[in-house]
């Protein structure tokens, strides 16, 4: 775990959570026992959810899904900002700097900088880079 951690609402992490630096839990929750990493300067919205392990329903012995879990890690980037009700699925990478509207749902790979929202969050708009390249080389995190 990294330094300077608040916790500003009820949250919950499993046991293979790693944190950075600076990271900001309004009511973020981990579901499933899977890896979740969190860089550093992370900010969370209440109600944000991460799962990390889902139910196997492709070569599973029973319908709708069987008793097993297919686990897979979430790593989410540097600088990273999700916002209220977000839902993250096992296996998203959300790269450094990207913002999550709130009330999305993310079920793919979200790129360095990006923007996005919806259901599935999709790419709208980017951040731009060379201001926040600046204002990293300043120091200046939230």
């Amino acid at each position: 775990m990294g330094d300077n951690l608040r916790v500003n609402g009820p949250s919950s992490v499993n046991s293979k959570t790693k944190l950075g630096n600076n990271v900001n839990f309004n009511g973020l929750h981990v579901r499933g026992d899977g890896k979740l990493t969190i860089g550093d300067n992370f900010h969370s919205g209440p109600d944000v959810r991460i799962l990390t392990r889902n139910h196997n329903y492709r070569s599973g012995d029973a319908i709708p899904y069987d008793s097993t879990y297919i686990r897979k890690p979430v790593e989410i980037g540097d600088n990273v900002w999700i916002g209220v009700g977000t839902t993250i699925l096992p296996g998203v990478k959300i790269g450094e700097g990207a913002i999550i509207q709130a009330g999305s749902t993310v079920v793919d790979d979200i790129s360095k900088g990006a923007i996005v929202g919806g259901h599935p969050a999709e790419q709208f708009s980017m951040r731009d880079m060379e201001h926040y390249h600046s204002l990293q080389k300043q120091n200046k995190f939230h």
